[in-house]
């Protein structure tokens, strides 16, 4: 009777095996597959924190022009460059605006009448701007505006 005893004892862990076998495989793929969640998302929270370059285009038009210039408004394709945080480029990247209003009291004269200087202000503290970000370069940073051979405007 104890060899039957042994023989059923024997059979009894091998067919437990059997079955736990398989759990056990899918209980070290979780704790891999949770291993490499964790991982990744240490992975992008480092990305994010870190400090880029990007250089954006944009359609500024300046607004609120003096009575002299025939248009209401000027158009101007700018090209600038921002320093920022990853998490606030990826917020620049999908919300950038079309395009950006500078108001023409917030230009800066350099020149009688004829040269402006585009203030780094006029374009970071923009209410259609996304984020805050520090403004490394504006190309062209100085516009020419002459008054003088403008007839005025229709009212």
């Amino acid at each position: 009777m104890s060899v039957g005893w042994y023989y059923k004892s024997f059979v009894c862990i091998k067919l437990i095996s059997y079955v736990f076998s398989p759990i056990m495989i899918r209980k070290e793929l979780l704790v891999f597959l949770i291993c490499l969640l964790i991982a990744f998302l240490w992975w992008i929270i480092h990305q994010l924190n870190q400090t880029y370059i990007r250089q954006y285009q944009v359609n500024s038009y300046i607004v609120g022009v003096p009575k002299t210039y025939d248009k209401d408004s000027i158009y101007i394709l700018l090209n600038i460059k921002v320093k920022a945080s990853g998490l606030k480029i990826v917020l620049l990247e999908n919300y950038f605006p079309e395009k950006i209003f500078i108001p023409f009291s917030q230009l800066k004269k350099v020149n009688k009448k004829k040269l402006f200087l585009i203030k780094e202000e006029s374009i970071t503290e923009n209410p259609s701007f996304p984020v805050k970000v520090k403004l490394l370069q504006i190309h062209p940073d100085t516009i020419q505006i002459d008054f003088s051979t403008f007839k005025k405007k229709k009212e």
